[in-house]
């Protein structure tokens, strides 16, 4: 198993992020917020539009912890999870549900997922570390901000300023 240090602690080797391909090979691109039975009276929040892909995984990891995304080998994201197969599955960063497209939903999912399905159509790499860890959520907290603050990675907003 491949691990990886980040912040003195290492992380798991989870796999690498590939979106769902049509039978051509073409990456799936989805546009949810279509299907939102509101669609024509809300307001797409400002990382609604898409458009999205899907992806599975994590599948099995069900803890909590601390996870980093590298594009092409540099941490490009950072966070605390729960459970990180729900946090990177289909009801988290890996399907954009309709109504995440719209003001009350989900802009970091959806920033997040865009982003995604960006760089893998350039041709980037992206591969999902874990650090599993039976923390309070406080401490998972406190980690993920030194996390965040010694990476500085580019896909980051909340903890960057």
């Amino acid at each position: 198993m491949t691990v990886r240090e980040f912040i003195g602690l290492p992380f798991k080797y989870v796999g690498k992020i590939e979106p769902e391909r049509d039978e051509y090979g073409e990456i799936l691109e989805l546009l949810p917020q279509e299907r939102f039975k509101d669609a024509d009276t809300a307001k797409l929040h400002a990382y609604g539009a898409g458009p999205f892909c899907r992806f599975r995984i994590g599948r099995g990891h069900h803890k909590p912890g601390l996870y980093v995304l590298t594009l092409d080998n540099e941490a490009v994201y950072a966070g605390e999870c729960v459970d990180l197969a729900k946090r990177w599955g289909p009801n988290g960063y890996g399907s954009i549900s309709p109504r995440n497209c719209f003001d009350g939903g989900q802009p970091t999912n959806c920033r997040l997922n865009a982003a995604i399905l960006v760089a893998v159509k350039k041709g980037q790499r992206l591969d999902l570390w874990f650090h599993a860890t039976e923390g309070s959520r406080e401490e998972r907290q406190a980690a993920e901000t030194r996390l965040i603050m010694d990476l500085r990675p580019v896909w980051n907003r909340a903890k960057l300023g």
